[in-house]
């Protein structure tokens, strides 16, 4: 009687390195401060200490014929701005070639046309380095003074399908890492 051999293992993909390999693009200028890998959560801070900490994640999602494992970066971010509660959304118009994001409050605020104009151009310039924009969502908290970004990217997700037994690591590259950078850099710009 011959001997079964076992079956081969298949190779397993990390969701928790592919997280690692992204918080690594942006170190210059941050380093990683604390990783998280049961929370798949990596915390990002500013050796310098000029910068206020980023975190990135992945959050899970199943669709019926897609689960995605979507690169969430997050920062609550000190400074000033409008006068009352908001929330700055991006929109793109045009065609899917020429598409043009701009920048607008989802419910009008006495005071937001002065922010909107002092933060368009830096945000803008970072949103346009980031190449698979889920959602992004800008908060400002008038109480705790404080603006609370959260982008969802499709760039450094994890992707699988019933297509696919295995997930599929979507590359970040070091451009899209700093346009997240230049994000919080603009926001971090309202304190002065």
């Amino acid at each position: 009687m011959e001997k079964r051999r076992p079956a081969p293992k298949r190779p397993t993909v990390s969701t928790f390195g592919h997280l690692r390999q992204v918080a690594r693009q942006f170190c210059p200028p941050y380093e990683i401060a604390d990783e998280s890998p049961r929370a798949l959560r990596i915390a990002l801070r500013d050796p310098d200490g000029k910068r206020p900490p980023i975190a990135v994640r992945h959050r899970h999602e199943r669709r019926m014929l897609l689960k995605a494992n979507y690169l969430v970066a997050e920062a609550a971010v000190e400074g000033n701005g409008p006068s009352e509660d908001g929330e700055l959304v991006f929109r793109f118009r045009g065609s899917l070639r020429r598409q043009k994001p701009f920048l607008r409050w989802r419910q009008p605020i006495a005071d937001a046309g002065e922010w909107s104009r002092r933060l368009e151009g830096p945000l803008m310039g970072g949103v346009r380095q980031i190449k698979a924009i889920e959602s992004l969502r800008i908060g400002w908290s008038a109480a705790e003074r404080t603006w609370h970004l959260s982008l969802t990217t499709m760039s450094g997700s994890m992707m699988g399908g019933f297509m696919s037994p295995l997930p599929i690591a979507v590359p970040m590259d070091r451009e899209e890492a700093l346009g997240i950078v230049s994000l919080v850099d603009a926001l971090a710009t309202t304190a002065t």
